[in-house]
């Protein structure tokens, strides 16, 4: 089963992300849904869908959050992005750290935050709600 990654459907920083993940990505292995939609309330608990603070990667029944999904995610993306992976060797508490100071100041780094890029073609089958 291909991967499943879960986004704030609200958030522009967040969108702008899973363009770049589209754009940098080795192979298409992941499929993409936001954490407000249809697929997240089924596959994933309440506590989740409804703090919106994490990114989420859902495969074969297990979740990843925060760094841990982050990680997933960057040791499927094409060179040089591939070499993020090796923050790997850093203990999870102080990589989630980061994370949470980004994802709480998420909103300020766009000026976008409920647009959303029509996706193409080739990649719509990708977005599940």
């Amino acid at each position: 089963m291909n991967s499943i990654l879960f986004y704030d459907g609200d958030c522009g920083f967040c969108q702008k992300s899973v363009q770049f993940v589209l754009k940098h990505e080795k192979k298409p292995i992941l499929k993409f849904a936001p954490l407000q939609g249809e697929v997240a309330a089924k596959l994933l608990p309440a506590n989740i869908t409804q703090n919106l603070d994490s990114v989420v990667v859902y495969q074969d029944g297990k979740m990843l959050t925060e760094s841990n999904a982050i990680l997933f995610i960057t040791k499927n993306l094409n060179f040089p992005f591939l070499f993020f992976f090796i923050f790997k060797v850093i203990p999870s508490p102080i990589r989630d750290f980061f994370y949470r100071i980004i994802s709480r100041n998420r909103y300020k780094f766009t000026n976008s935050s409920k647009i959303c890029k029509i996706p193409d073609e080739n990649v719509r089958n990708r977005f599940l709600n």
